[in-house]
Formats: structure tokens, C-alpha cells, sequence
């Protein structure tokens, strides 16, 4: 076995197939090599693979440190192939990830694991992390779901001159790219992991607004006049008929109105119309008005993830 950086495109698939047995959102290979491609001025990133003595890579590693992160803090995420457990290519990733980190001066670091997963977990804590946040993923059937039973509230919000439509209606201009990343810069700010940084403008616009699934008509807003002030987020995901609701978020002096319970029936529609069977949602375990407006709506729990913050030992 060895540690060595991604050599070519032959290493890309059998990456993605390592990220996406521990995603629920499919990682394809065309946004993998997105990632790779788009270069971000004062990020560090570094990629590792393990390889078999044949050179097949089993597990990936990857270390990121982003200019607006606080001072020492880097992200660092390791995974091995379900089959390709068991035999230490876990912790070769891991104790080369950690010698490049004490290069860096790394003071604190963040990674993640799915709830479901107690060995990934046992791993981590073994290795210095502890868990910092919750996150619960929870689907809503969309082909039971009755929207009809929603249409008076839909129409109370809108009868309160909160107007609801999406990005697409401005034409997805610069200035509407803005107003939409102030949105989830404010609002993200309210989320309870929430470490008070936020990615700038430029960023945003490169790993949001150009991903290949962006769509300025899945960007749904909540507009009071010329004024933005909530916002929910869907990417469509064809390969699973699925959508996720990435991000809902209310400005605070516009909440206790509704508008995120409608905002959300509105994601649920655009969903629907796409052809898609199920909508996903991720909700962290502090964030209790977000939860229970997804219970109110038939939300059922699924394996989430588990924040991780930890130090160098």
C-alpha cells in the first residue's frame, strides 16, 4: 500500500466511487473535476490517494484551508472504500495528512462522519476529534405529499406583500448574484455551527453560481419590495429522481411570518414539477423552528452527520 498525490483522470473515478460511499448526494465525476480545476487565490488544497500494490486507489484524503477561515484552522477528510477497510489505509492517509498539517501550523481542525457510521467515528475520536454539531438529513416523499392542504397559507404570505419567486425573475445578473449571496451570508450566520466567517462574494459566485447544478431557477427567494429576505435553495438530482433543499433561511426581522414554512412548500413544487420523487434536507440538532417545520410537513429522519472539531495529537 501507498500514499501518493492523484496522478491523472484514470484516479478520478475510483475516487468519486470512495466520496460517494459516504454521501447521500451523488458525487459525479464531472464535478469532481471541477474541484480540481477551479483554482482559488490564497486556498490550500491538498489531495491524497492510497493505492494497492497494484496501484488501484482505495481511499482519498483531502486537506483545506480557506483565506477567510480563522487563524490555524483547517478541514481534513479521509475515506476508505467499504471494501478496502480493515487494512490500515485509513490511518496511512491520516498520519500523512497530519504531518502535512503540523507543516502548515495547524491549530484546530474540522472533518465530518455519517451518524450511521460508529466505526468512522471511533476512528476519528481515536485520532484527537470530538463532536462538535448534528446534522439530521431527513426525505419527504413527493409522491404522497398533498400541497393542497398548504394552498391558504401560501396565500397569506403573499397577501402580506412578500412576494415569492426565484432568481431566474431577475434575470440571474450580477446584482442579483449578490443580493443571493448576502442572503445565505446573513442568514448562514444564524446556523448553529456557525463559526461567525463566511466565504467572500468571489467564491461564492465560483463554487455556487458555476456548479454544474446551479440553477437560477431552483434559487427561490422571498422578496418585501426591493428588499431580499429569504431564500430556499434546491438542486435537482436526476440521477436518483431526488432534489435537496441545500439551504432555507429567513432574515430574523421577517421571521414568526411563515415565510420559510412557504419558501419550503415552494421547493417541494419546483421539485415536483422536475420530476423528482423524494426531496432531501440536511437540519442541524440546535436548529428547533427549522426541524419542526420539517415534521409539520411529513419530513421523515434519515443517517445524518456528525460535525467533527479536534486538534493534532
Amino acid at each position: 500500500m501507498d500514499i501518493r498525490p492523484i496522478q491523472s483522470d484514470a484516479d478520478f473515478p475510483s475516487v468519486v466511487a470512495v466520496l460517494n460511499a459516504f454521501e447521500t448526494i451523488p458525487v459525479t465525476l464531472t464535478q469532481f473535476k471541477g474541484w480540481l480545476e477551479n483554482a482559488i487565490p490564497d486556498r490550500i488544497c491538498r489531495r491524497r490517494v492510497a493505492v494497492d500494490p497494484q496501484d488501484h486507489v482505495i481511499g482519498y484524503s483531502v486537506i483545506v484551508r480557506e483565506s477567510y477561515m480563522p487563524e490555524g484552522q483547517f478541514s481534513v477528510w479521509v475515506g476508505v472504500h467499504p471494501a478496502s477497510r480493515g487494512a490500515g489505509a485509513g490511518a496511512m492517509l491520516y498520519e500523512d495528512a497530519a504531518s502535512f498539517l503540523r507543516e502548515q501550523g495547524a491549530t484546530s481542525l474540522r472533518s465530518e462522519v455519517r451518524d450511521d457510521g460508529l466505526e468512522s467515528l471511533q476512528f476519528a475520536e481515536h485520532r484527537g476529534f470530538h463532536v462538535h454539531h448534528h446534522t439530521f438529513e431527513s426525505v419527504l416523499d413527493l409522491t404522497t405529499f398533498d400541497e393542497r392542504a398548504y394552498r391558504s397559507l401560501l396565500t397569506a404570505v403573499e397577501a402580506s406583500a412578500i412576494r415569492l419567486c426565484s432568481v431566474a425573475d431577475f434575470s440571474d445578473t450580477p446584482e442579483a448574484r449578490r443580493k443571493l449571496y448576502e442572503l445565505n451570508r446573513v442568514t448562514g450566520l444564524d446556523e448553529p455551527d456557525s463559526d461567525g466567517t463566511s466565504m467572500p462574494f468571489e467564491d461564492f459566485e465560483k463554487w455556487i453560481c458555476n456548479a454544474e447544478w446551479y440553477r437560477p431557477d431552483g434559487q427561490l427567494i422571498a422578496v418585501d419590495g426591493g428588499a431580499w429576505v429569504g431564500l430556499a435553495a434546491v438542486r435537482l438530482v436526476p440521477e436518483t429522481e431526488e432534489a435537496y433543499n441545500l439551504m432555507t433561511g429567513v432574515l430574523r426581522s421577517y421571521r414568526g411570518r411563515k415565510i420559510a414554512q412557504a419558501l419550503k412548500l415552494r421547493a417541494i413544487h419546483y421539485a415536483r414539477q422536475h420530476g423528482c420523487r423524494a426531496l432531501r434536507t440536511n437540519n442541524d440538532s440546535q436548529n428547533i423552528p427549522m426541524l419542526a417545520i420539517n415534521q409539520k410537513l411529513g419530513y421523515q429522519p434519515r443517517p445524518g452527520k456528525y460535525i467533527l472539531c479536534g486538534s493534532l495529537i
